[in-house]
């Protein structure tokens, strides 16, 4: 089966290329370009086994419940991804994909990270990477904490290395999300090897 990457550039780095289709986009990109060329891409080959996003996560240091600032930074708000950013507010136009995504694993920080006071709101990144989950019928994987890359030669392919902290799997039958034991199989197609092993 198809994979597929969407790399946004303002996630410094070379793309990974050992993919079927590689998609580069900006801040220009209008989000639902993104989600229309997925599906396309999905369509042409029946359904894509893999979707890697690679970009940033929104991160902030709000508890919205409270309406107060604190001091250690929360993931959650969302995935910078084209002109208009992945969040709570417009999951929903990845509905597109529904049945066309068999894994999406979003290598981005933080997005599955809901800070205390945060649930319930446009911060809750546990409830969005369910609803993606429900709403392309994908497993999305994503990770709850910052995560670090070699960005040093853009003409070398990102490596996200070992993931930092919890990774969550969200599914249909778990929208909740459930640590993945080994998160280490998953990781970005640098290489023939690579993606052979996916």
């Amino acid at each position: 089966m198809a994979s597929m990457v969407v790399h946004d550039r303002r996630l410094l780095g070379g793309t990974p290329a050992f993919y079927n289709y590689v998609m580069q986009v900006n801040a220009t990109t209008p989000i639902g370009n993104i989600i229309n060329v997925v599906a396309r891409r999905a369509r042409e080959v029946g359904k894509l086994k893999r979707l890697h996003i690679l970009c940033h996560g929104y991160e902030g240091h709000f508890d919205l419940s409270a309406r107060q600032t604190v001091l250690d930074g929360r993931g959650g708000f969302g995935l910078e991804l084209g002109q208009q950013g992945l969040n709570l507010g417009n999951y929903g136009l990845t509905s597109a994909w529904k049945g066309l995504v068999d894994l999406i694993v979003v290598f981005s920080c933080s997005p599955a990270d809901t800070g205390s006071g945060n649930e319930g709101t446009r911060a809750d990144g546990r409830r969005f990477c369910g609803y993606l989950a429900l709403s392309t019928g994908a497993k999305v994987i994503a990770a709850r904490d910052t995560q670090s890359y070699n960005s040093v030669n853009m003409a070398i392919p990102i490596d996200f290395g070992d993931w930092e902290g919890t990774v969550f799997e969200f599914s249909s039958a778990n929208p909740d999300g459930i640590p993945v034991a080994d998160p280490s199989i998953y990781k970005t197609q640098r290489s023939r090897a690579d993606a052979a092993a996916a």
